[in-house]
């Protein structure tokens, strides 16, 4: 599997706009640890803002005078309780950017925040962790790792691995060298340094407790917060999450087996999907066979309709790619069966579009992708035993090319950020109210993960949606009213009567009312 390839299964990766820097200028000394800064932003409609820039060593562990410096920025109701906790949001990733580099995504907060009954009633802080976004410092992204076309020219390299690790070599040498070239210690940008950082902030602000809200990756930084910092913790929501002692890499071929397991039983159980697709899992197999043998080239179009185009030479890795990116992001899982039937009888259209979608759209432009290096490299490849790789090949043949090892350990070797520590990979213990929210068809981050964390909270919630894949908080109603009950009290919440009626997804089919699929 290819860098681009492996950067888009490991983690969810999203945009950010770009902002001009100049607009954030500090009102206090630049030495301070933390200094308000004139809002590079007009006010939101029916929030204040409150701005600041926290500036924090760049490593705890060595002698270097060094130091890095991120955005915060404090959105208040007027309606808050006084005393309500305020919410940390914690972005995906890692290396999604909170998108507060502009005005337009400051309303886009306003917005969401002001719609949602469990948001509207308190204040959200937003921040972009060292390393992340425009307005960090510094900024740890190179425009290379996120190229969709070195991307794919490097999956043309996957039947000759010198090749291929040296093209490797090559993209993530430079952006190597570029960064050290400016002083970075790649060792440095962590969760364990990330979540100090965090702690060192609620003290600077003068918070006595927050709630933490993560998301994806964002999951794994607030369990570390919790780890560290339980008393500063009000309570959690965890959508999506990412324990610590899950080999997640290894797991992939695992977790795309068991969504695609319940996409049969599902299509099996609806009268109107069964009927049109009744041989569902063989069109699958035979498919994935078919480009094993013998790839075939596409033009993709930008569903943006910006006249872009990319030629993508689709083999059984590349479909498998796009079908799990379909699997996890929810609004395109009533079309998959109707995509995958269409590909097995020698369609490429429904397909296409699919794959157009996640070629052009899910390589970021803002995403700190250096940073997600030093992450991957430090904290999950060196848990992941070459054996726990073998035994996912050996067990499902199948996937046997949405195999992760290869790529990321030849993206490893050509960058030097270390090993965490063993005491990181330990499961999170902890009596925080916690929320945990899962998407049943969730590829990234399956539900077996927040199960696995269960045992070891003594204070835990748990909801999964069933027509969902990866991070439903953000779009679900039924999951925002249980975050609603949750925060309301966080001890003894009231289940939402939605999850006492969730339904699988009504799958689009050709020739009936529902038929959307076409209008593709």
């Amino acid at each position: 599997m290819s860098l681009g390839r492996t950067l888009l299964v490991a983690v969810l990766i999203v945009g950010a706009a770009y902002a001009a820097t100049w607009l954030w200028r500090s009102q206090d000394k630049p030495d301070n640890a933390l200094a308000g800064a004139e809002c590079w932003f007009p006010k939101p409609a029916l929030r204040s803002a409150e701005c600041y820039r926290f500036t924090v060593p760049e490593s705890r562990e060595t002698a270097s005078n060094r130091t890095v410096r991120f955005p915060v920025v404090i959105l208040r109701s007027p309606s808050t309780p006084a005393e309500e906790p305020p919410v940390l949001h914690l972005m995906g990733g890692p290396g999604q950017p909170a998108g507060i580099a502009t005005a337009a995504d400051i309303n886009a907060w306003g917005r969401v925040l002001d719609r949602a009954d469990w948001a509207r009633d308190r204040d959200h802080i937003l921040v972009d962790t060292r390393g992340i976004g425009p307005l960090a410092s510094p900024h740890l992204r190179c425009a290379m790792l996120s190229d969709v076309r070195l991307a794919l020219t490097l999956d043309r390299l996957e039947s000759d691995p010198a090749a291929r690790d040296a093209a490797i070599e090559r993209t993530v040498g430079a952006c190597r060298d570029a960064l050290l070239k400016a002083g970075v210690d790649l060792a440095a940008y962590d969760t364990e340094a990330t979540a100090l950082d965090l702690i060192a902030l609620r003290g600077a602000l003068g918070v006595p407790r927050w709630t933490v809200y993560g998301i994806s990756y964002g999951s794994r930084l607030a369990l570390e917060l919790m780890r560290r910092d339980a008393a500063g913790t009000h309570a959690a929501i965890l959508d999506s999450l990412v324990p610590p002692n899950v080999p997640a890499l290894a797991a992939a071929p695992a977790n795309l087996q068991r969504a695609l397991t319940l996409l049969y039983a599902d299509c099996e159980a609806d009268p109107a999907c069964a009927g049109a697709y009744p041989f569902l899992q063989r069109d699958l197999e035979r498919t994935v066979l078919a480009f094993r043998a013998r790839p075939i080239a596409l033009t993709l179009t930008d569903p943006d309709r910006k006249g872009r185009q990319l030629t993508v030479t689709v083999d059984d890795g590349v479909y498998l790619q796009v079908i799990e990116y379909g699997l996890m992001v929810s609004e395109w899982l009533p079309f998959l069966p109707g995509i995958v039937n269409d590909t097995a009888k020698g369609g490429t259209v429904l397909f296409s579009h699919l794959a157009a979608q996640l070629m052009f759209d899910a390589y970021a432009d803002g995403d700190a992708n250096a940073l997600l290096l030093s992450a991957l490299c430090r904290e999950e490849l060196p848990f992941n035993s070459p054996q726990a790789f073998a035994r996912a090949r050996d067990t499902h043949p199948l996937l046997r090319h949405f195999d992760l090892e290869a790529p990321v350990r030849a993206q490893c070797a050509a960058w030097p950020a270390g090993v965490a520590p063993k005491g990181f990979r330990e499961p999170v213990k902890s009596d925080v109210p916690t929320l945990l929210v899962n998407g049943a068809y969730d590829t990234r981050t399956p539900p077996t993960y927040a199960e696995r964390q269960l045992v070891h909270m003594s204070n835990a919630f748990r909801v999964v949606l069933r027509a969902r894949g990866h991070a439903p908080s953000a779009t679900s109603a039924c999951a925002q009213a249980a975050m609603a009950a949750f925060l309301d009290s966080p001890r003894q919440p009231e289940p939402p009567t939605c999850l006492h009626f969730q339904r699988p997804p009504r799958f689009m089919t050709r020739g009936g009312e529902a038929d959307r699929i076409r209008r593709l």
